[in-house]
């Protein structure tokens, strides 16, 4: 009796002792939280395809965040008429150090839940998304690898929206469209100039 006594009041203090230590902190391992990404720096550069020196650069910069609305906006050089252009962005989150690159960390790699739409207004330039541009939402092409044709003389706006979760996209006009989701940034560069 005493015998058994004694493996029952064992097995319940091991029981009792490997409840405390079967059971974990949560905090130790939690789950990795995907938040929006800050992008406080977004550089268009257009290299003109036959003519490398010919650059226009377009800037845009906001401490707190594109998305905050408070930016500043910088256009350098002038397209010139006829001539074609490759597009490379960048963009960045210069409040880290080093700066984080967001495109290629987290927007091309979540690229099904990102699209770029870009518009013109009063400005003679069409584009193409490029063949070997990154997939998007629904088998579209996201808008990251572009050509730009510079038409005749004008002067206007040229705006790119990036838009994180469209409930759809449509890029038959190579300039995009997207509904629903929410805009990481709208950026509208003023000023810009086809000679």
């Amino acid at each position: 009796m005493k015998t058994s006594k004694f493996f029952i009041n064992a097995f319940l203090s091991l029981a009792f002792v490997a409840s405390f230590t079967s059971c974990s902190d949560d905090d130790e391992n939690p789950e990795p939280v995907n938040e929006e990404e800050l992008i406080t720096n977004l550089t268009l550069t257009f290299s003109n395809i036959a003519t490398p020196a010919d650059v226009v650069t377009m800037t845009s910069v906001a401490p707190d965040g594109l998305e905050e609305g408070m930016t500043t906006e910088n256009v350098s050089g002038n397209f010139t008429a006829g001539a074609t252009y490759a597009l490379s962005l960048a963009i960045t989150n210069a409040s880290e150090t080093p700066a984080d690159d967001v495109l290629n960390d987290d927007i091309i790699p979540e690229a099904d839940e990102h699209f770029f739409v870009y518009g013109v207004n009063d400005l003679n330039l069409s584009l193409t998304r490029d063949a070997g541009d990154v997939d998007g939402p629904d088998g579209t092409k996201l808008g990251v690898n572009t050509t730009w044709v510079a038409g005749d003389a004008s002067t206007g706006n040229l705006q790119i929206i990036l838009v994180h979760e469209p409930d759809s996209v449509n890029d038959s006009n190579p300039f995009g469209s997207a509904t629903g989701g929410s805009e990481d940034f709208n950026i509208t560069f003023t000023g810009v100039s086809i000679l």
